[in-house]
C-alpha cells in the first residue's frame, strides 16, 4: 500500500471537509457528549465541526489528502488559544442558536475544563492538534498518521511540543504509537472522559 499524502486544504472545499468530518465524530464520545440525539448530531456536527475547521484554516494549518478522506485541523504557535473575538469572527457565536440550551451548556463545562488543563500541561509556544478524522470507510489506511506527522514535523523542527485532547482509550493507543504521552486525565460532568496528551520534541 502507498504511503498517503496530505496538503493543505484548499479553498473552495471547507464545507466538504467540514462533512468528512461530521461522519468521522458521529461515534465519538465528543460529539455523542455535545448532541446526544442521534438523528440531530449529523447536522449539529457538521455545522459545529465546520466552524472549527474555519478557525483553524484561518489561524493554523489543515490538511487532507487528495480525495478529502480524512485529515488533521492544527493550531498554530501563537495561536493555540481560542480567543472570543476570534470565535465571534468565525461565526462560532451561533453556537447558542445551533447546539441548543442543552449543547451550548455541555460546549462551555467541556471548554472550560480543557481550557484549564491545556494551560496546565503545555506551557509556551506549541503545536495543537485540535482535530483528527478519517471517514469510518477510509481508517486505517494511513491518512491520519500523515496527517499527524506534517504538523508533528513543523514542531519538531521548531523544537516545539505538540498538545491535542481525545476521548477515547483506543485513540490514546493510536497517539501514543506516534510519540504523545498521557500528560493528564480528567471527567467533564460525569460524562465524558478527556485524555491531553503531549508529544515532546526529541
Amino acid at each position: 500500500m502507498n504511503t498517503p499524502t496530505v496538503r493543505p486544504l484548499r479553498p473552495g472545499e471547507l464545507d466538504r471537509f467540514g462533512r468528512l468530518m461530521s461522519r468521522a465524530f458521529f461515534t465519538d464520545p465528543l460529539m455523542q457528549y455535545i448532541e446526544p440525539d442521534e438523528e440531530k448530531r449529523l447536522k449539529t456536527g457538521n455545522w459545529f465541526l465546520t466552524r472549527a475547521i474555519a478557525y483553524c484554516e484561518r489561524w493554523g494549518e489543515v490538511y487532507t489528502d487528495e480525495s478529502l478522506a480524512g485529515g488533521g485541523a492544527w493550531l498554530t504557535p501563537g495561536n493555540t488559544t481560542m480567543s472570543t473575538m476570534r470565535i465571534l469572527r468565525i461565526g462560532l457565536w451561533q453556537m447558542p442558536f445551533r447546539l441548543g440550551f442543552g449543547g451550548f451548556s455541555r460546549f462551555n463545562k467541556l471548554d472550560s475544563a480543557t481550557a484549564k488543563v491545556h494551560k496546565r500541561v503545555v506551557k509556551g509556544d506549541h503545536w495543537y492538534l485540535l482535530l483528527l478524522g478519517v471517514d469510518p470507510g477510509q481508517q486505517s489506511n494511513g491518512i491520519g498518521s500523515a496527517a499527524i506527522e506534517v504538523g508533528a514535523a513543523k514542531a519538531q523542527q521548531a523544537g516545539l511540543p505538540v498538545y491535542l485532547e481525545t476521548m477515547t482509550q483506543s485513540n490514546v493507543d493510536y497517539y501514543q504509537k506516534r510519540g504523545f504521552e498521557v500528560a493528564e486525565e480528567f471527567d467533564v460532568d460525569d460524562q465524558l472522559h478527556v485524555w491531553a496528551m503531549v508529544r515532546q520534541p526529541s
